[in-house]
């Protein structure tokens, strides 16, 4: 050895850990976090560089190499510099569960093979090697191979469900859900104590995104519901008594696309941002989407009570689920593909607030009636969700009252305020500032009760004008 490699210093064991990431990883990053994909005993994983399972890949490596364990500070040190790195490469989409890539979607089953289903309009296929990047979260469970059979019978008998139209929308959102894009219509669960709501609730996230965690209590932050979104495809809350606006704001952004902006711990300016689309269940007894905005957004349930003679065990129940369920999965994959078939050239005369999700619905209602089907389920599941709203809000009835004794009525917020104020039960005072915002979330519930709802200046004063006036029609 020469003098010159004899006083050459000796690599630190951070610098050893980097150099197995820079030669056994391939980094990259999306929206500005840090991955890097790494071949391991299991098969291909993708790790956010920041996250505890590159670390244990790292560690796991030094040994195996080294025969020795790295200190912590080594391995923090060495998990900085890759970020880094990792911040340097080509953007590369990082999906969770479901992707989507040159007009395929890839369903991620999360087993220890890494295989993928990919499913175009020509139909699906296993692929042991995906050409996307899947994140996965420690919450995320496997889904079934395929099955051999179609089998959605199975399924209608095991499910408490009052009749063949809930079923439709139902089956027709979990087709939705494996879709990589949304947006995703709200399932909202409501009955009685025993109607089987929490069981309904499991089988739905078991059929797109089985988890560790299938049901969990609502978020007490929007942040606290960003980061679910992170770790989960699909998010399913359990026995909710009521809802805050501020969450009811926040599920309206999840559902059909939103994000929020933090502040990065340890910075003075610089912001990391959450953006997410997620399909959501909500299990209930009361009625907790009463928001119009949010109601318009959602699918409500209404399960029938369970006489005790058809009461299933919930280890039989579950048995004859798991037993179905990898034929229920291989028919939602059929659909999935007939959908992608039918929706480049599928025509529609009307598409109400989610149209993505009508599309689909539309696309393949053929597999459950006549043409026609799947709206005419659809459009009863809002009108129903449109009377919920109404009964829960304070301030329609007075609306109604209002535009039933006069045609047209025409004034300024404060003078509404003072006219609805004594029709209210009970009476309370109105804020004048806040009613016409009000006003605008409840008017497509008035306007398909006959009433338009409508807002202008006055020529000289430049007061603000509302006008309540009864229309000749209203929608069916």
């Amino acid at each position: 050895m020469s003098k010159e490699e004899d006083d050459k210093p000796k690599p630190t064991d951070t610098d050893l850990l980097v150099a197995i990431g820079e030669k056994e990883a391939v980094l990259s990053q999306h929206r500005s976090k840090a991955y890097a994909t790494v071949t391991t005993r299991r098969g291909r994983r993708t790790f956010q560089v920041l996250g505890p399972g590159c670390s244990t890949w790292l560690r796991l490596r030094f040994r195996d190499q080294y025969r020795r364990t790295p200190s912590a500070g080594a391995v923090k040190a060495a998990i900085t510099a890759l970020a880094d790195l990792a911040s340097l490469a080509d953007e590369t989409p990082v999906w969770l569960r479901s992707a989507w890539h040159e007009g395929r979607v890839y369903i991620d089953l999360g087993d220890e093979s890494g295989c993928a289903i990919e499913i175009s309009a020509d139909g699906w296929r296993l692929t042991p090697f995906p050409p996307v990047l899947f994140v996965r979260s420690n919450l995320g469970l496997p889904l079934p191979r395929p099955g051999r059979d179609d089998d959605l019978d199975r399924l209608r008998g095991l499910l408490n469900i009052p009749d063949d139209a809930t079923f439709q929308l139902i089956v027709t959102w979990c087709v939705a859900a494996l879709m990589p894009h949304g947006p995703y219509p709200l399932i909202t669960i409501g009955g009685e104590q025993g109607a089987g709501k929490t069981l309904l609730a499991g089988v739905l996230h078991a059929l797109v995104d089985p988890s560790r965690l299938p049901l969990r209590a609502l978020p007490r932050s929007e942040r606290d519901l960003y980061i679910a979104c992170s770790n989960t495809h699909v998010l399913a809350y359990d026995n909710i008594s009521k809802m805050p606006d501020w969450l009811s704001d926040a599920f309206c952004k999840v559902a059909t696309g939103g994000g929020m902006a933090l502040r990065q711990v340890f910075s003075d300016d610089a912001e990391v941002y959450f953006s997410a689309t997620k399909p959501i269940i909500l299990n209930a007894i009361e009625d907790v989407v009463t928001r119009p905005d949010l109601a318009d957004r959602a699918i409500i349930l209404n399960l029938p009570a369970i006489a005790e003679e058809k009461r299933i065990d919930p280890a039989e129940f579950a048995a004859r689920f798991e037993e179905c369920r990898p034929e229920v999965f291989k028919t939602l994959l059929d659909l999935m593909s007939f959908a992608m078939a039918v929706m480049p050239t599928l025509q529609v005369e009307r598409l109400p607030r989610m149209a993505g999700f009508a599309r689909i619905g539309i696309a393949i209602e053929g597999c459950f009636g006549a043409p026609g089907c799947f709206m005419a389920a659809y459009d009863s599941n809002r009108a129903m969700a449109s009377s919920i709203v109404a009964e829960s809000d304070p301030i329609v009835a007075p609306i109604r009252v209002l535009a039933a004794t006069r045609p047209v009525w025409r004034g300024t917020a404060t003078e509404l305020a003072s006219l609805l104020e004594t029709r209210l039960v009970p009476p309370r005072r109105l804020d004048p500032a806040a009613l016409g915002g009000h006003l605008r979330r409840i008017a497509p519930i008035l306007r398909a009760d006959g009433i338009e709802i409508s807002f202008s200046r006055d020529g000289k004063g430049r007061d603000r004008l509302i006008t309540v006036a009864r229309i000749s029609s209203s929608k069916p």
